[in-house]
């Protein structure tokens, strides 16, 4: 049998807290308009079979996939060691041999992945376990198991065993560098941890635009920047999206206007178009949106068209920024404390460890900001 005809069983590892996705359930969290695990799905179908889920809550949204859903066999959260022993156990109930396990914030594993972990499996018959590694780093979530070592998985996390290369250890691991299978410019393992993953996800998806803060305390003069800065790329061919943020209560309609009746009549979303611009008006329900989610509005036809979005705010967003720095107003640098910013620009010259440009070099402000975006095209 030829490796990319033999099928394996595969459980998609989801029973996680999310801890740094605010605590919401990572799995489920909407990446242009999908739940994240359905990337994952969706690169697996027909590859592997049967599919099971490891999760451990919102079990009525996780069923709407229609795949069998597997709860750990020792609750308390323990780490992904418990969701692989679910896996080890389902799949040797079922008589098989191997079962693979994959998480569920990984969507762009190679396509050869399921092909190259099962070679490797035949062609080293007295290992235990294959695991992917890519740039330096071992992934033993996204590996090919021996359903045979479930109990040794038991002992060892009732031992009190939590992290998984503490357990691998004890087996014979074969590990293949993607490095050598897959050319991407980024990691094709990379994993979405967080608000800030998920924008880079949607670069890599080449859905989303570069994007790059302006940062500085109030009265420091961003908005006059940006302006600036958005007169000069129109100038020289480059089209500018651009998203403010607002501390105080914000609402750009007007009483008296038709639309403003409709939007308190409880329309949601409500549109208005004509023919020189069209505007969308959506109430928040309860909450802010996240940064993610309001950038995910520029991935959208007819809205995607910019080459580059300026942000104005958002200070506190691991994004990479442009201090805007004004000595009147009596305030301190932001940069020493965030490692985003990448330059400061400021009317009077200082001396500081980063890039400075003059406020009035908006040409060389525009270069810089292009060749800091470039970073951010995934091709």
């Amino acid at each position: 049998m030829n490796s990319s005809d033999e099928i394996v069983p595969c459980v998609i590892l989801a029973g996680g807290k999310g801890r740094r996705m605010g605590g919401r359930e990572k799995a489920l969290v909407n990446l242009l308009d999908r739940p994240l695990i359905s990337y994952t799905i969706e690169k697996i179908s027909g590859k592997v079979a049967p599919i099971a889920l490891n999760v451990n809550t919102n079990l009525k949204e996780f069923k709407k996939f229609g795949y069998k859903m597997l709860e750990d066999p020792i609750k308390g959260h323990l780490g992904p060691l418990v969701g692989i022993l679910a896996s080890l156990n389902w799949a040797k109930n079922m008589d098989q041999k191997w079962v693979l396990t994959l998480p569920c914030d990984t969507p762009f594993f190679p396509k050869n992945l399921i092909e190259s972990l099962i070679n490797a499996k035949n062609e080293n018959p007295d290992i235990d376990l294959v695991v992917a590694k890519s740039r330096g780093f071992k992934h033993p979530v996204i590996a090919l198991w021996k359903t045979t070592n479930n109990i040794k998985l038991k002992n060892a996390i009732e031992d009190g065993i939590r992290k998984i290369d503490n357990f691998t250890s004890q087996l014979k691991i074969k590990h293949v560098n993607f490095d050598n299978l897959d050319k991407s410019k980024f990691d094709p393992f990379t994993n979405l941890n967080s608000p800030k993953d998920l924008i880079i996800a949607m670069q890599i998806l080449g859905k989303l635009p570069p994007i790059i803060g302006l940062a500085g305390w109030s009265g420091s003069g961003k908005t006059t920047l940006c302006a600036k800065l958005i007169e000069n790329f129109t100038k020289i061919g480059i089209s500018i999206g651009t998203l403010k943020h607002a501390h105080q209560e914000v609402d750009i309609d007007k009483p008296a206007k038709d639309s403003y009746k409709l939007r308190k009549a409880g329309a949601r979303p409500m549109v208005i178009s004509s023919k020189e611009r069209f505007a969308l008006i959506q109430e928040n329900d309860n909450e802010e949106k996240k940064l993610f989610e309001i950038l995910e509005i520029f991935s959208k036809n007819p809205i995607n068209k910019c080459e580059l979005i300026l942000i104005e705010g958002y200070k506190n967003e691991f994004i990479k920024k442009l201090e805007v720095f004004r000595s009147e107003i009596d305030k301190p640098f932001l940069y020493p404390y965030d490692r985003n910013i990448f330059a400061i620009v400021s009317k009077k010259k200082i001396q500081v460890s980063i890039p400075y440009y003059n406020i009035n070099n908006i040409r060389g402000i525009c270069e810089l900001l292009i060749k800091t975006s470039e970073t951010q095209i995934y091709k």
